[in-house]
Formats: structure tokens, C-alpha cells, sequence
């Protein structure tokens, strides 16, 4: 015979109230967060991807640029040797005087135009310092006098350039873009170079919004960041970089001194993401997804903070354990009290019976 007593009402009425509870923290927020986490992982996937093809557009832009000053008759008759060599001479001078070099550059908004011609000796340049000089031994025309396109790394420059402050500086990140110039009869008469502006790729990378805390990034196989990073400000005051993230910082895990787990698998030549976490280059764990970039040894890497990632879903958890809590404590108070209430009376009749 079933007999109620105090401590099987107290079981009844704590399963009654919990059964939601404990439903809610095993089924529905693990659901939730599975669904929050793809979420983040396929925005920051569209984000490296859409980076990826920015840059791409961008660099196809920049040689077609060079392309399209190595396609201009002037410049082509410049590289053509005459009898009495008067009427390069004439050519020369005509261009310096409408300001051609000035124009191209002013118009594909470069940092420096260089034209050789087959010998490599230097006919025209946006730096006029630069005129007659010889480039023949550069790799740069060496390529581009091969008849093929040249695009180089993102390195430091060896000369001073403008920097981001309109300063000359040396070692500011720096990219050159070859191309050859040909003839009527399709002969290599010389080589177009532009100095590309790299803060124009800053600009590109950073032009994607993923919270507070998210970025996107370039790096380059030996790891070093080829933009801006977003904390900057915080990299130089923790004194990590001196003017800049770009070829200064490389991507390592600052307590262990390795690579970012985002950074060593991307280097790999792979595509990939990593959504339970990892150290950044901040110390920071962070969500990330990768994308290796073969044509130019690039790989462009989003990134945000899991705290920032997961805020929502960690706010889910510890709102349902402070209820579960709180409801706990309440529940064993009532299912105590009236457990008592109700179980009195029945072992009173239970004892009169007897």
C-alpha cells in the first residue's frame, strides 16, 4: 500500500519544477549553441572569402594598371631605338612636358611608376632621380623582360617611400607589379614597374564590420601580418611593434612564443576554422577561419573573440543555472514546508487507523 509521507511529496514537488529546467540546460541549450556556432563560423567563412576576393580584384586592377601604361604608343616608342637617337630625345622631352608620368601616376594613384627599356637603363620615372639608372639586375624586369608578369611580396622597402604619416620613410611595406612592353611586332622593348600603395590592401581589410572584437587580416608564409591589425594602439603600448603591424608582428601566441593555431594551418595551404577556441596573437581566445590565398602566398585570416562570439549563448547558460539555482533553493523550502502540511494529517489518520 502506498503511503505518502514528507520526503516522497519533497522528491515529487522538486521533479515538477525541475523537469523544465533540466530540459531546457540538456536539449535546448546545447541546440542553441551548436546553431550559434555555425552561425559565427559561416560569417566569419563569407568574411575571409569575400576578403580573399577583394584582394584578388585588387591586384588584377594593379596590373592591369601597369598593363595599360605598357599598352601606350608613346611609351613604347621610347623604348625603340632610332638612328640618331633625336627622336627618343624629342619623345622624352615631349612627355616631361605634358606631365604623362605624373598623370599616370596621379590617375592609378601608385607611389612610383618606373619605365626601362631593354638594357634596363631607366627612360621614365615619377621619381626623376631615377632616370638613367640601371635596373637590369633587378628581378622585378628581370621577369617582366622574360615576357612574363612580375608581382612581388609584400617586403620593406629599401628606399624611402611615403609612409602613412606622408613621411619618406625606409622599410614601409611595399609591393612592386612588372610588366613587359611590346612592340608592333610583339618584341620586348622593355618593362613597365609601379610601386604599389600597400595601405590601399589596409583599407580593404578592414572595411569589414564582425562585432567589436572580430578582423580580418593578411599573413604571409613565414607568418608575419602583411596589414593592420585593428589593436595597433594595444600592440604598441604592450611594446610587441614599433610603427606597425604589417611585417613587424609575427602571428604567435604570446605566452608560448608558436604560432596561432589559425596561422599554422592556413600556412599549410589549407582552408579551415577552429570554433572552440584558440590564443591569438593577443593572448585572446578567439573563433577563426582561414584561407590560404596559393596565387600570391598570402592567407587571409577572420577572427573573433569567443567571449564576444558566445556572449549571447553564455548569457542563455547562466541565466538558466541562476533560475535553476534560485528555483532550487526556493522549491526545497515549499516542498519542505508543504510536504510537512500535507504528510502531518495523514500520519495522524494513519496512526488513529492503527
Amino acid at each position: 500500500m502506498f503511503k505518502p509521507t514528507k520526503s516522497k511529496l519533497s522528491i515529487f514537488f522538486l521533479i515538477l519544477t525541475f523537469l523544465p529546467l533540466l530540459v531546457m540546460r540538456l536539449v535546448v541549450y546545447p541546440i542553441t549553441f551548436q546553431t550559434l556556432k555555425e552561425e559565427i563560423i559561416t560569417n566569419l567563412e563569407i568574411a575571409a572569402h569575400k576578403q580573399a576576393e577583394l584582394v584578388t580584384k585588387w591586384m588584377e586592377e594593379c596590373t592591369s594598371d601597369a598593363q595599360s601604361i605598357a599598352n601606350n604608343p608613346f611609351v613604347v616608342l621610347c623604348m625603340q631605338s632610332t638612328r640618331e637617337g633625336k627622336e627618343r630625345a624629342e619623345i622624352l622631352q615631349y612627355l616631361d612636358t605634358v606631365k604623362y608620368v605624373d598623370y599616370l601616376w596621379a590617375e592609378c594613384g601608385h607611389k612610383e611608376v618606373i619605365i626601362a627599356d631593354r638594357n634596363g637603363i631607366v627612360r621614365i620615372s615619377s621619381r626623376k632621380e631615377l632616370v638613367g639608372t640601371d635596373i637590369s639586375t633587378k628581378d622585378f624586369f628581370r621577369t617582366a623582360i622574360e615576357g612574363a608578369f612580375f608581382t612581388s611580396n609584400i617586403i620593406p622597402s629599401d628606399i624611402p617611400i611615403e609612409n602613412e604619416s606622408g613621411e619618406l620613410e625606409v622599410g614601409v611595406p611595399t609591393m612592386l607589379v612588372s610588366v613587359p612592353v611590346k612592340d608592333r611586332s610583339n618584341a620586348i622593348a622593355g618593362a613597365v614597374t609601379i610601386r604599389i600603395d600597400v595601405s590601399e590592401m589596409n583599407a580593404l581589410m578592414q572595411n569589414v564590420h564582425l562585432g567589436k572584437t572580430g578582423e580580418t587580416y593578411l599573413v604571409n608564409a613565414q607568418g608575419y601580418m602583411l596589414t593592420e591589425s585593428r589593436f595597433t594602439e594595444d600592440l604598441k603600448g604592450q611594446r610587441r611593434i614599433n610603427k606597425r603591424s604589417a611585417l613587424e608582428l609575427k602571428v604567435v601566441d604570446p605566452g608560448t612564443g608558436i604560432m596561432t593555431r589559425g596561422i599554422r594551418e592556413c600556412i599549410k595551404g589549407s582552408e579551415g576554422f577552429y570554433a572552440d577556441g584558440y590564443r591569438d596573437y593577443r593572448g585572446v581566445n578567439v573563433l577563426g577561419f582561414w584561407h590560404w590565398m596559393p596565387d600570391y602566398g598570402w592567407g587571409v585570416i577572420a577572427e573573433i573573440d569567443v567571449i564576444e562570439g558566445y556572449g549571447r549563448v553564455y548569457k542563455l547558460r547562466d541565466y538558466i543555472m541562476f533560475v535553476f539555482g534560485t528555483v532550487a533553493i526556493a522549491v526545497i523550502i515549499i516542498a519542505f514546508f508543504f510536504g510537512y502540511k500535507i504528510s502531518a494529517p495523514l500520519h495522524y489518520l494513519t496512526g488513529i487507523s492503527k
